[in-house]
């Protein structure tokens, strides 16, 4: 036998006893058989070594194909030998040093970009309802507060205090009665203050109304302490003004408080039965709780439009059907845009 056939001989048996090696039943029959009487699984958990010695044959038969010859004798490497030898590779892999001024840095880093981003998420309501929507919430002090179409409320109680704040639309609320724990508003600059009653809450962004079905109701200016009285000797910085049943109070965003006017028989919270109810009430008031229940956004283009004075009622479904109307009692051109935008604009007759 020439030298080269026993080189290629020694090659074959290297190859095939590898190959023997990294087969777990082919271990068990070769080497172990006959050493231990008990099934494979309790010799295995006997001792460590075993597993040892097969990890180290699956390493060792994934590296074989690294070597030409062996490579043509072996083919292509299983799933599991080519997991193998990625597990090796990496545990023996060096991953660069890092200091430990450097790591103490990266982490104030991801820190601060971890709580700047926390700071600056969208801020997400206890309570809102789309367009349309209707809504009771029941509190857990008892209380109810029925939410209008595309509204928000936020609730925090303590065991001194029960604190709400409406950021947008409307709500009615119904208060449970507990002198021990003052029940207030929080809406724009405004703060209102109640013990156990019944009243209507509606915030546009610019103008703030406040209605008494029931009951007392103090408004102060978001300035003011919530246990301080009202009386005929505040400032007009500090006034405090007290509602009753059938009155209503309209203060602007950074304006004074006003005077309490008369509802003239329209019922506080009437749109929790679906009817909006309005006495001689300028059209802005109408048209931005109209916007709410409307699917498309209606714009007053002309600011002097929105102080026209209009006495109205029409269900919360009737939207369309009430700006259809508006020209036969103001002076309107209702127009629609492509997009579903509706624009009031005033009209000017032949004469005016």
């Amino acid at each position: 036998m020439s030298g080269e056939d026993r080189k290629q001989e020694r090659l074959h048996a290297d190859a095939e006893r590898a190959t023997i090696a990294a087969r777990p039943n082919h271990v068990h029959h070769a080497e172990m058989e006959g050493e231990k009487d008990g099934p494979p699984e309790s010799w295995l958990n006997e001792s460590q070594a075993p597993r040892r010695h097969m990890h180290f044959a699956w390493r060792e038969a994934a590296h074989l194909t690294e070597h030409p010859a062996y490579s043509d004798l072996l083919g292509t490497p299983t799933f599991r030998e080519r997991l193998v030898a990625l597990r090796h590779g990496l545990s023996n892999s060096r991953l660069p040093a890092v200091t430990a001024p450097r790591l103490a840095l990266a982490c104030v880093v991801a820190v601060l970009i971890f709580s700047g981003a926390w700071i600056l998420r969208p801020h997400s309501p206890d309570y809102a309802t789309q367009i349309a929507e209707v809504r009771n919430v029941p509190l857990a002090d008892g209380s109810i507060v029925t939410l209008g179409a595309r509204s928000a409320l936020d609730v925090v109680f303590t065991n001194s205090e029960r604190r709400v704040r409406l950021t947008k639309g409307e709500a009615f609320f119904s208060v449970f009665h507990d002198p021990s724990r003052p029940f207030i508003v929080l809406v724009g600059d405004k703060r209102i203050r109640v013990v156990g009653t019944k009243f209507n809450v509606n915030y546009d962004g610019s103008r703030v109304r406040v209605s008494v079905l029931q009951g007392i109701v103090d408004v102060l200016p978001g300035s003011v302490a919530s246990n301080q009285s009202p009386g005929p000797d505040r400032n007009a910085a500090t006034q405090i003004v007290r509602l009753v049943r059938g009155q209503q109070l309209v203060a602007t965003e950074m304006g004074p408080l006003g005077l309490p006017e008369s509802l003239h028989g329209t019922e506080p919270g009437a749109w929790r039965n679906g009817r909006l109810d309005y006495q001689d009430a300028p059209l802005a008031e109408i048209i931005s709780d109209a916007t709410r229940y409307s699917p498309h956004p209606i714009k007053i283009m002309s600011p002097s439009l929105g102080d026209e004075r209009l006495t109205t009622s029409f269900r919360t479904t009737q939207i369309d059907q009430m700006l259809e109307t508006l020209p036969n009692t103001l002076p309107i051109l209702v127009r629609r845009d492509a997009d579903g935008t509706i624009r009031l604009e005033r009209s000017f007759r032949a004469g005016e």
